[in-house]
């Protein structure tokens, strides 16, 4: 994250973004840091493979995207990474896959109070995407209505449950974005 107090702005990956907390915390490096990487990339990578068996040239995956919003007199430029992005004839679909540690099928309500900056990653994703800010050859006319999915995935089954994202997610990060 970089930020600039005498202009008031700052320049961040959405995935900071959703995480940040002031103050210390605990390191998640080391074995089991490491670990879990690999066992988050292993079920992108398996995912992954079933939405292009499914959906084909109509799923793309990792899609970049950025763009500016403006919030409490600040200017944030948000970056980022799309999982999975799905084109339909009607919508789209942004997938946000997650590795959780906990069993599933899981109460959505204790998903969503377990990781509440998982739910602000994704809705950063869909308010940016409603604006054009994919890395995308479709601009925001063309994608139809966005829809946003948080897949989790058990990490040592690779079990998976999808929780769409709601028009109160969706509320909770309303940006305005500025034109570059």
């Amino acid at each position: 994250m970089q930020f600039d107090l005498e202009t008031r702005t700052a320049a961040l990956s959405v995935g900071e973004f959703a995480s940040f907390q002031p103050g210390p915390r605990e390191g998640d490096g080391g074995p089991s840091g490491i670990w879990r990487a690999q066992l988050g990339t292993h079920w992108h990578r398996e995912l992954q493979a079933r939405a292009s068996s499914e959906y084909g040239a109509d799923a793309r995956f990792e899609l970049s995207l950025s763009g500016r919003v403006q919030h409490r007199g600040w200017t944030l430029t948000l970056t980022g990474r799309v999982d999975q992005f799905i084109t339909r004839r009607d919508e789209s679909v942004i997938r946000e896959v997650k590795s959780v540690l906990r069993p599933l099928p899981a109460d959505e309500a204790a998903l969503r109070r377990e990781h509440p900056d998982y739910f602000a990653q994704a809705a950063a994703y869909a308010a940016l995407a409603r604006q054009g800010a994919l890395a995308t050859d479709l601009d925001a006319r063309s994608l139809g209505a966005v829809r946003t999915e948080l897949v989790f995935v058990e990490a040592d089954s690779g079990l998976a449950q999808t929780i769409a994202l709601t028009p109160a997610d969706d509320a909770a990060f309303l940006v305005q974005l500025r034109s570059e």
